[in-house]
């Protein structure tokens, strides 16, 4: 952080005495004089203090910092003509740290209007008015500073931090889904050519599908709407939609389209873990989704859904959730229409300079036709790091056994399919894009089944934008 110093006024200077001189009474100095001295000796004062003040805040002790600063302020008012640009600033600063962003602000405000030029007096004005809730005022300001070309690299990610924050304090969010990849099996398709079919004697069958690889460029929007429905804001009702679509070049009968709307409440609570108080959110949705393939319906999903994660130590979050769903398909027989449900839960701890991340989900679908049945357990590690002050990275392995219930009708066998996977994503502040950071996932996934026909492998390598502020 820049610091707002107070520059001595003029230095002492005391001449040799000459030892032939008479001794003869000295005049007393004029009245401009002894004034002139008095500024200096009251300058010089208010910029120790200043020094002090900054000690006792860096020592978690802003009330004494304060007490020296308003010692400073008197002496200067007194002697008059002293600039108390630092010791304004400095009691600033006390105040914030003893939790008083008002009085910060209504001292920042005038230093903000007397000296504009000054950055870091203005960006201390816009914290403390994000503190204090004013967040358009805030934004205003923050917006101004990180338009000008020369701001330093740190600062500059700084106010991207904050505005940030503006943003997911905002009752109304828009967001776009904008991404490029590519896929080396945009279709699914199996990686075997031919498999035998024992219901036939096993004879050999050809798939006649082999994986089309392909550019697929999504585009879509998504929408949040917030609104508190208690006078303390710690529940509100949530409102998400959002339409996607995934574009394949030269490839349009795999094109596909997704549109979501959801909604439920929100509740942000503390309860009493080892002996202290710990946050914790719980939320609960209803929603509807519909599908798309190659343009043409697919299927609608109703689904409802809960969700809780309890902070349960300095270090330590705990997670739950589950979602029921109801699937209806546009083609086919009503057997093929399936009730689901999905459980899990998480842990989340800091290990070192990263998150780590770790969990697991119980699924199942359980339609009419048996065959069609199955149950799926899965678990996945995750690690997000920070590098340096711009680079993030998160890593993520994770894998999945499906069973299914009925026999095959061609292969004569309960299918078992077991998946793994691994995607890295990386991001890199320093290259964001009017508020828009880019970033590059690799992903990989592999499926082994008994029933060679299931066997698949997908790699992609996605860009995608994420909006920051």
């Amino acid at each position: 952080m820049l610091a707002v110093l107070l520059s001595a006024a003029g230095a002492r200077a005391d001449g040799p005495a000459s030892p032939a001189a008479p001794s003869v009474p000295s005049a007393p100095p004029p009245d401009a004089a002894i004034e002139r001295m008095e500024r200096r000796d009251a300058h010089e004062a208010a910029a120790e203090a200043v020094d002090r003040a900054r000690r006792w805040i860096e020592a978690g002790e802003p009330g004494k910092a304060l007490a020296v600063l308003h010692e400073a302020m008197r002496a200067a008012r007194a002697a008059g003509g002293v600039d108390t640009t630092g010791v304004r600033f400095m009691a600033a600063q006390a105040l914030l740290k003893m939790g008083r962003p008002h009085e910060a602000a209504e001292i920042l405000a005038q230093l903000a209007e007397e000296h504009p030029a000054i950055d870091r007096v203005r960006l201390d004005y816009a914290a403390s008015l994000f503190a204090i809730g004013r967040d358009e005022d805030a934004e205003a300001v923050f917006r101004e500073v990180w338009g000008q070309e020369d701001l330093p690299p740190a600062v500059r990610r700084n106010v991207e931090r904050f505005l940030q924050q503006i943003r997911a304090r905002r009752d109304l969010q828009i967001d776009l889904d904008i991404g490029l990849w590519w896929d080396d099996n945009v279709n699914n398709a199996p990686e075997r050519e031919t498999v035998e079919v024992p219901v036939f004697g096993g004879l050999e069958f050809t798939v006649g599908e082999r994986p089309v690889r392909a550019w697929v460029a999504r585009t879509g929007a998504g929408l949040r709407w917030r609104r508190p429905i208690t006078g303390s804001g710690r529940t509100s009702l949530e409102t998400r939609a959002s339409v996607a679509r995934n574009t394949a070049r030269n490839a349009s009968v795999y094109n596909r389209t997704w549109a979501n709307a959801s909604i439920g409440p929100r509740m942000r609570y503390a309860v009493e873990v080892a002996g202290r108080r710990r946050p914790g959110t719980a939320r609960a949705d209803v929603g509807v989704e519909r599908r798309w393939r190659g343009g043409e319906p697919y299927a609608v999903s109703l689904w409802g859904g809960l969700g809780l994660e309890q902070t349960v130590t300095g270090t330590w979050r705990l997670g739950l959730f589950t979602r029921y769903w109801r699937t209806r398909h546009d083609e086919g027989s009503k057997d093929r229409d399936p009730p689901g449900r999905r459980h899990g839960l998480y842990l989340t701890r800091r290990a070192g300079p990263g998150d780590l991340t770790a969990g697991g989900a119980f699924s199942r679908e359980t339609p009419a036709r048996r065959d069609l049945r199955w149950t799926s357990r899965e678990a996945w590690l995750g690690y997000a790091v920070g590098i340096g002050r711009d680079v993030r990275l998160s890593v993520r392995v994770h894998g999945a056994e499906t069973s299914f219930g009925g026999v095959h009708p061609l292969f004569g066998k309960r299918r078992r399919d077991r998946s793994r996977g691994a995607s890295l994503t990386i991001s890199d502040r320093s290259i964001t894009w009017r508020g828009y950071l880019p970033e590059l996932t690799l992903d990989w996934t592999r499926t082994r089944s008994n029933i060679p026909l299931y066997e698949r492998q997908g790699r992609t390598l996605r860009i995608g934008l994420r909006r920051l502020f």
